[in-house]
């Protein structure tokens, strides 16, 4: 194949934003028509899977300041904002989650934590983690209506939510894929120009938003703990999967949220 071959077949642009959103959330895709001859290239829309969160957080944050102008108590509006984020993801990182606290805690070798985790059933280590993974998510949402409004807290919400969708591309980065997933090799390791873009996307933003030392002192121990569950997973399955990744997208924005309001109390106290 020649290099103006080559060059001819890679996914545009906005082929990449319309593999990513049809990947990661339940956006209908209609702006976008794939070729009935090549299928999305979900590797090559890697660097945009934080833009599918930047949507889906905008959408969330404005619902939430909505909620704020309609003066609902904010375990409500909190309420509300999660429904959103699981209705416009397909709810497919709690899914993975569940499936994940299910198969790591429930499984005793490779092959009875695969099963387990393709198991549509959910166990009690799965409920578990649902439960104590959506209080954490209700009471940070609340601590973001007490530190943000209007604008500020779609913007901070997006950023959020951008920031944890990048995670899974760096594990990506540094992780083989498992043997035994199904989902997860649609995609490959997304390269250093995929990752930086990637991470860009939701750096820049969030350090305008907050300041560059805030971002810098969330964004590190999170990222070392996405590289850490990538390892538990080496370790317990041989590799990622795509529960592994939607499960480190809902710990990535838990981790974040509690890193930021954290420092926010340092900094107020």
């Amino acid at each position: 194949m020649t290099k103006e071959t080559d060059k001819a077949q890679r996914q545009s642009l906005r082929g990449d934003c319309a593999a990513a959103f049809l990947l990661l959330s339940r956006i209908p895709v209609t702006w976008h028509r794939f070729p009935e001859d090549r299928p999305p290239d979900f590797t090559s829309s890697l660097w945009a899977f934080p833009v599918v969160g930047l949507v889906i957080g905008a959408v969330a944050g404005g619902t939430l300041a909505l909620t704020e102008i309609a003066m609902l108590p904010p375990l409500v509006s909190a309420a509300v904002g999660l429904l959103v984020l699981a209705l416009l993801s397909g709810a497919m990182h709690e899914d993975g989650l569940a499936d994940m606290a299910d198969g790591f805690g429930g499984g005793r070798d490779v092959e009875s934590k695969i099963r387990i985790m393709h198991d549509s059933r959910i166990g009690s280590y799965g409920v578990m983690a649902l439960i104590l993974s959506s209080a954490a998510r209700l009471g940070l949402l609340m601590a973001c209506l007490d530190a943000f409004d209007g604008l500020q807290l779609v913007m901070f919400i997006a950023f959020i939510q951008a920031a944890s969708r990048f995670q899974p591309v760096a594990q990506l980065s540094a992780f083989s894929i498992s043997p035994h997933a199904s989902l997860a090799h649609l995609t490959g390791q997304p390269g250093t120009l995929r990752l930086i873009v990637g991470a860009l996307i939701w750096l820049l933003p969030l350090a305008w938003l907050i300041g560059v030392t805030t971002t810098l002192m969330m964004a590190m121990p999170v990222v070392a703990l996405t590289l850490w569950i990538g390892s538990l997973a080496m370790r317990q399955i041989k590799g990622l999967t795509g529960d592994v990744m939607g499960a480190t997208t809902i710990i990535g924005e838990i981790a974040l949220l509690a890193c930021w309001a954290s420092l926010a109390k340092l900094v107020a106290a």
